[in-house]
C-alpha cells in the first residue's frame, strides 16, 4: 500500500517538474520573440559645455524631464540638472572642504 503511494507521488511530482519546465521555455520564448516596434524612443541632444578636465562620474534621471549629471573635475565635485524640455542648464556646486 505505502509503495504505491510512493510511486504515485514520485510520478505526480515528475508530471510537474515537466510542466514547469515547458511553462519557463515557453516564458522565454514569448518574452524573447516580443516585437519591439513599438517601443518610443526619442534622441536628445544636449551640449554641457564642459570645460577640459571635467568628467561625467554619474548620470541619473530625476523625471520624464530632467537629466542629473554629477561632475567631477580634479578635487571638486558639482552637479548639473539639464532640462529636456527647455535646454536649460542648472549648476549645483558643492563645497568640498
Amino acid at each position: 500500500m505505502s509503495q504505491k503511494i510512493l510511486k504515485f507521488i514520485v510520478i505526480f511530482l515528475g508530471i510537474l517538474i515537466v510542466i514547469c519546465f515547458l511553462a519557463l521555455v515557453y516564458g522565454l520564448y514569448i518574452k524573447t520573440t516580443k516585437k519591439q516596434s513599438n517601443l518610443d524612443t526619442n534622441l536628445i541632444e544636449y551640449n554641457l559645455n564642459l570645460e577640459k578636465g571635467h568628467k561625467i562620474t554619474d548620470i541619473d534621471m530625476i523625471d520624464n524631464n530632467r537629466i542629473l549629471f554629477t561632475i567631477k573635475s580634479n578635487d571638486k565635485v558639482y552637479a548639473l540638472i539639464y532640462d529636456i524640455e527647455t535646454s536649460n542648464i542648472t549648476k549645483i556646486d558643492t563645497s568640498n572642504e
